[in-house]
């Protein structure tokens, strides 16, 4: 049974695309604000998202660019009563895989989403690896040498991002947008303090790390 995950504000609309789906036996979730819906899409996994532009929080513009960067390669179907072609460009540039605007018809909303589910996908892949880190995003555990490392939520999602984008150096501001939000209000201070704590998790006893700082820049994991 395919997983559906629905972002949407509007609590009818919602509440009728959820009943409409599971009644074509899909798994449905819904939320309906832009910063609870980044978090869902980081920690679990879905088949497909319908995805309305406008929502509290973050935008579904902002969540498809942040998700698409962190590396999900979940297919996205945006909802919108935008209809002009630069704002079709717009939703399908962020990462976006296909564009329905409002109103529509259900049964149309049943094809898009058929589509989407038949489209071929590179597997996801869900073991990480960094040096003798290992890091399953299906179970979310990680483990040191073979032994379970116990990470808090927001440090499991720093480490896993930070691999998804191993090689890259990543910036104190990106680390923020990708694991605490577009418009969260955290600091640099609070950032470095995560690394440091999940450094003193993952590292070994010697002088090597995991995670390396980049003077000045931010913070990667070594390509291999």
């Amino acid at each position: 049974m395919s997983r559906i995950l629905i972002v949407e504000d509007e609590e009818e609309l919602s509440l009728s695309l959820k009943e409409w789906l599971e009644g074509e036996l899909y798994a449905v979730s819904t939320v309906n604000e832009g910063k609870a819906a980044l978090e869902m899409l980081l920690s679990n996994r879905y088949d497909l998202i319908i995805l309305d532009w406008m929502l509290p929080g973050l935008s579904g513009l902002e969540i498809c660019k942040v998700f698409r960067e962190s590396g999900g390669d979940t297919p996205i179907l945006i909802l919108t009563a935008r209809n002009t072609i630069s704002a079709k460009e717009e939703g399908l540039n962020s990462g976006a895989d296909d564009y329905l605007t409002k109103p529509f018809n259900l049964r149309e909303l049943s094809a898009r989403v058929r589509a989407l589910l038949r489209r071929p996908q590179s597997a996801p892949q869900s073991i990480l690896k960094a040096g003798n880190i290992v890091l399953d995003r299906n179970s979310r555990t990680v483990s040191k040498d073979g032994a379970p490392v116990k990470l808090l939520p927001k440090e499991f999602i720093l480490l896993e991002v930070l691999i998804l984008n191993r090689g890259k150096v990543l910036s104190s501001d990106e680390l923020t947008n990708l694991v605490w939000g577009v418009d969260s209000d955290i600091t640099p201070d609070t950032v470095r303090s995560h690394i440091r704590s999940l450094r003193k998790k993952v590292d070994n006893s010697s002088n090597f790390s995991v995670v390396k700082t980049v003077h000045s820049m931010g913070y990667k994991v070594e390509s291999d």
